[in-house]
């Protein structure tokens, strides 16, 4: 059912199709550009670690390889769809990963690129791909693809709403970049060099001001340890209960005020698992969050895969100690690695070697990141925002729920 005005079309009647090169060329030095789908970055043709073919193989290549400014580019493997228009007159061609489309006078371009990042698009995919070992966009479904289709004149005017959104997602999102750089680097500054500091001493972590020291972790600490599981053969552990408990897969370098799952007091009082009060520090020793961390900002217990750091509040301010965490995690996951999964275990953890800046530093540098986090906060919240209100509005307008 289509909204009066629309007509619902099947793609291969109103655009040609078109797949890149079947085969692996021969590379050269210097020549034109030859882009696959991990070309396609952020909504855009991406140049910079391109591989280029010679003219003479590009001049004899089938024109089905070769997208011109105005067509639409989209993923036939891995990621499908991701369709954007080709901007640029530069000369290229594409392997058979990518596909590209070429409208008719009945089809804006624009519109259907609009179209393709939509749930009307995505539905009939994962209608055909389902189940499939390798995903793959074939042609031949795209062909009988259905798409709604308002007069041209309103599908521009639908592309120029939603793409009035993407720009301001786009600008939103170049924001958060620029503040996650800002933030990458006070991390690298900060920790290492402190706050008005002109004279720096030689240490175990390199370089430091003269006034921090170097100190094992427990040094700074009132507990090192790990929670537990109740057994799960009882099943009243985990019925109505009211206390906080806390998996690995939580842990998401974020702060965390709930969990998604609750053990019984007595859970808690028969079993290994322990209560942490709030600014304790969490940490994922093993499994596929491995090193990331979760500062709680409420009382919680954890399963045996989260180590717990409680600080020693009168020399050690935990939410700097969070964000060094942040910055040494690679160091840390490194120190784990064995023959088999990398595993960061208490004994690593105890035997750290951290600094120890003045307890007035440390909040400085603490409430300098915070702000950091605050502002990144705001930009991200505001993002999901506007990606809310583009997707009620493709929702609105392809359907024809709302006209223009």
């Amino acid at each position: 059912m289509v909204a009066k005005g629309y007509k619902e079309e099947k793609l291969g009647d109103i655009c040609n199709f078109y797949l890149g090169l079947t085969y692996t060329p021969k590379y050269v030095d210097e020549g034109v550009p030859f882009l696959s789908v991990k070309d396609i970055t952020k909504g855009y043709l991406s140049f910079e670690k391109t591989k280029y073919i010679s003219y003479e193989e590009f001049e004899s290549s089938t024109s089905n390889a070769k997208p011109k400014k105005g067509d639409v580019i989209f993923g036939r493997v891995g990621t499908l769809g991701r369709p954007l228009i080709v901007e640029t007159d530069i000369d290229f061609c594409i392997f058979v990963s990518l596909g590209f489309i070429r409208v008719n006078d009945k089809l804006h371009n624009r519109y259907l690129k609009q179209w393709m990042s939509s749930h009307y698009f995505t539905k009939q995919v994962d209608s055909k791909v389902i189940g499939s070992a390798q995903k793959n966009l074939n042609v031949g479904w795209l062909r009988n693809f259905k798409i709604p289709l308002p007069p041209l004149q309103e599908q521009e005017k639908i592309a120029d709403i939603l793409s009035t959104a993407d720009d301001k997602i786009d600008a939103i999102t170049t924001q958060i970049e620029k503040a996650e750089t800002l933030k990458k680097g006070l991390l690298q500054k900060l920790l290492s060099e402190g706050i008005g500091h002109s004279e720096f001493k030689d240490s175990e972590l390199g370089k430091i001001p003269e006034s921090w020291e170097v100190v094992e972790l427990p040094h700074i600490t009132d507990k090192i340890t790990s929670g537990g599981t109740p057994s799960r053969k009882k099943a009243e552990y985990f019925e109505n209960g009211t206390v906080n408990w806390i998996k690995t897969g939580e842990l998401r370098d974020c702060y965390i005020y709930n969990s998604k799952e609750k053990i019984t007091e007595d859970a808690v009082a028969n079993s290994s698992a322990k209560v942490f009060p709030i600014d304790t520090l969490l940490i994922a020793m093993y499994g596929a969050t491995i090193g990331r961390t979760a500062y709680l900002k409420t009382e919680c217990s954890t399963n045996q895969a989260c180590c717990a750091i409680i600080f020693n509040q009168s020399i050690a301010d935990p939410y700097f100690y969070w964000k060094y965490f942040h910055f040494i995690k690679d160091d840390l996951i490194s120190q784990g690695r064995g023959a088999g999964q990398p595993n960061i275990s208490q004994s690593i953890i105890k035997t750290l070697l951290v600094p120890l800046p003045p307890l007035e530093e440390q909040k400085q540098i603490a409430h300098i990141l915070s702000t950091a986090d605050e502002k990144l906060k705001v930009l991200r919240a505001k993002k999901e925002k506007y990606e809310t209100l583009k997707k009620g509005l493709l929702q609105k307008l392809l359907s024809g729920e709302v006209r223009v």
